[in-house]
């Protein structure tokens, strides 16, 4: 019967040959996808913007591709726009893109962050207003957008959209696909640092940029990723952000990242987000553009039969079905696509991401990212909003040398004889040593010298060794709760009460009071029984006031989460003393549970986490010169400065760093450290 079954297979073949053909590239095409979306806002640059979307979804249609347009409430508030979009074929998918303006926030009743430009941080993501305003606004155009199109869009994005604003979305909308940035240190003053590498994966329900590591944490949605990175070249500051799907770099250049990023390869699937904003003049967009060569060769690889173009919604549909509990392991290997002698790899799963580097030329092994993902991890704009001009995000990392170049390690220098992919695991195979990356952990077989104190004694790595081998396991929480370090102290109020100088005399004369009362009974011819009941209940009374006076005028202060990672870091660097700045803030507002220890001044928790000395001083931040603040450091002996920020109040170092010969070598939304250079 068998060989009957294979005989029928073998004459189907030769008389149809192309079906069979065609079906086997139907199993290729729903596993490889390139997702077209285009952002669509109202700006400076916008002349005339339905002539610009009319000229940009021409060069869309005439390919026949599948498309997103995702819309301001500026553009679906413009009805010249609209009716474009009404006239969009079936395959295009409309959504929204969540960019604040002085528009939607009036129609919200919200008032405007307005600074100097549009696209500061704190006026243009959701993520700069109170939580009660994101939903006023995250309402106000979902509403418009029923009102126009009779239903709810599934899919929205913008270069940053906060985890409570995704999860507010999710549960009354029932989103389903997010687009966010993908990974870039700097530009525009947008920091987003962290995330999976250019890739898919579901968020965390407390942090957008963490991937969910446990059905409990994961948000239902997909998040894909604008302007895909060079694995090698678009690691880090300064340019590298430009090395990407954007029109930075030749066209040919764009094909090998779609061909980097969309190709399966050894990973479950791939997929790259390619598009251009559509606020530009319509010449932007008609050939000969790039955006229209960039649809030419998205065009050619959906002809050829073996990757698909998707809208966000089709994508997210096709990803939660294959992949219904948790995010699968992405790999990306590849030579530079430069030419330079150097391979990068990246490995990311819901419990880690890590990149290593290989030289063809020196055979050196060197990791220059690795950072644990961590389901009770909270983003530092959950709660609070973000005041500043400035985008930080900024994920817990043990390695991150874009940050501090001096954090790069070198493994080894060896041979590499050959990289293996495949089932969610990566082995690089050497002469003498041998890295495996699973899921769960990294194991690194052979003699190793040096294992850096940022791995060693991370409080985040369980680290075993044995004479030949070591392996890295991340843990699953994060070593303080998503509520950050509580503790108990004086108010403000009472601090400054105690340390009156007339409070601090009453305090001695008390004090003295009751010591000569206790030497009195001590010194008299009683029994021993009821000198202990006297001195105890005079001890009593002490303690007991005190006690009720202390909880009269005490308050539990908090550190965020955030600011806690960076003194994690801390603790770790070399060095023993910390300057911290002796301020005080009365008047500053919060919107967290409890009021932030820095605005009371509280700030020994810096040496409780870290281990190490600190110093309060206010002269180096006073000084009016550069040399008195330069003087006043010396004075120190200090080898770091740590400064922090929260919403309104933000401590910034004094004059430039060069002035003082400091340097800043790691920062995220709450805080910073500078590190003070010996000469």
């Amino acid at each position: 019967m068998k060989n009957l079954y294979f005989c029928f297979l073998i004459i189907l073949y030769v008389l149809f040959p192309n079906s069979i053909l065609a079906n086997q590239q139907n199993n290729v095409i729903y596993n490889q996808f390139i997702t077209v979306v285009n952002p669509v806002r109202i700006s400076l640059y916008s002349t005339n913007p339905s002539a610009s979307l009319i000229a940009q979804y021409s060069e869309v249609k005439k390919r026949n591709l599948a498309a997103t347009w995702l819309l301001t409430y500026d553009v679906i508030s413009d009805s010249k726009v609209v009716s474009v979009t009404r006239e969009m074929d079936k395959s295009q998918e409309l959504g929204l893109f969540f960019e604040i303006t002085p528009k939607i926030a009036s129609a919200a009743g919200v008032i405007y962050n307005k600074t100097d430009s549009w696209h500061r941080a704190n006026s243009v993501f959701l993520s700069g207003y109170s939580q009660k305003d994101r939903r006023e606004l995250i309402d106000t155009i979902f509403g418009k957008f029923k009102d126009i199109y009779g239903y709810y869009p599934v899919s929205v994005g913008a270069w940053w959209i906060d985890s409570y604003s995704l999860e507010y979305m999710k549960n009354k909308y029932k989103i389903t696909a997010n687009l966010t940035c993908a990974d870039q240190f700097a530009t525009d003053g947008y920091e987003i640092w962290g995330q999976y590498w250019s890739t898919p994966f579901y968020p965390s329900k407390m942090h957008a940029g963490i991937p969910a590591r446990t059905l409990d944490s994961k948000l239902d949605v997909v998040t894909i990723q604008w302007a895909a990175r060079d694995p090698l070249n678009g690691y880090g500051g300064g340019s590298a952000s430009g090395f990407s799907t954007q029109d930075y770099q030749e066209i040919n250049y764009f094909q090998k990242l779609i061909n980097l990023y969309a190709n399966a390869k050894s990973n479950k699937f791939g997929q790259i987000t390619v598009g251009l904003e559509g606020d530009f003049s319509p010449q932007t967009y008609v050939s000969p553009s790039f955006f229209a060569s960039q649809l030419d060769m998205v065009n050619a690889e959906s002809q050829s039969g073996s990757i698909k173009v998707i809208t966000m919604k089709d994508f997210s549909d096709w990803y939660r079905k294959t992949f219904p509990k948790l995010s699968p392991a992405q790999i990306i290997e590849a030579d530079d696509l430069l030419g330079k002698k150097i391979k990068s790899i990246w490995y990311q799963s819901p419990n880690f991401r890590i990149n290593i580097t290989y030289d063809y030329d020196t055979n050196e092994t060197k990791i220059r990212d690795f950072r644990t993902y961590h389901n009770n991890f909270q983003e530092p704009y959950y709660v609070s909003p973000n005041r500043d001009l400035n985008l930080s995000i900024n994920i817990p990392s043990q390695i991150d040398s874009a940050s501090n170049p001096d954090e790069e390690w070198l493994v080894f220098s060896d041979l590499l004889e050959d990289v293996k992919n495949g089932d969610e695991m990566v082995t690089l195979n050497y002469n003498k040593h041998k890295i495996q990356l699973t899921k769960e952990r990294i194991e690194v077989i052979g003699d190793i010298k040096n294992i850096p104190n940022s791995l060693n004694k991370s409080p985040l790595i369980n680290v075993g060794k044995t004479a030949n081998k070591i392996n890295l396991i991340p843990k699953a929480s994060f070593n303080f709760s998503e509520q950050g370090l509580i503790f108990r102290s004086l108010t403000q109020e009472a601090t400054h009460f105690l340390r009156q100088r007339k409070v601090i005399l009453f305090e001695i004369i008390i004090a003295i009071f009751f010591g000569s009362l206790v030497l009195i009974v001590s010194k008299r011819r009683i029994l021993m029984f009821y000198k202990g009941i006297i001195i105890g209940s005079i001890a009593l009374l002490i303690i007991g006031t005190s006690y009720k006076w202390y909880l009269s005028n005490s308050q539990f202060y908090f550190v965020n989460q955030s600011e806690l990672d960076v003194l994690n870091r801390l603790k770790l660097m070399p060095g023993k003393r910390i300057v911290v700045f002796d301020r005080t803030c009365l008047q500053c507002s919060w919107h967290t549970v409890n009021i932030p220890a820095i605005f009371a001044n509280k700030r020994d928790y810096v040496r409780e986490v870290t281990g190490k000395d600190i110093v309060y001083n206010a002269s180096i931040f006073n000084a009016k010169t550069r040399p008195e603040a330069k003087r006043e450091l010396d004075k120190l002996n200090a080898d770091y400065i740590y400064l922090v920020r929260f919403e309104d109040y933000v401590e910034l170092a004094p004059f430039s760093p060069g002035d003082l010969n400091i340097e800043e070598i790691y920062s995220n939304a709450n805080a910073q450290i500078w590190k003070v250079k010996k000469s």
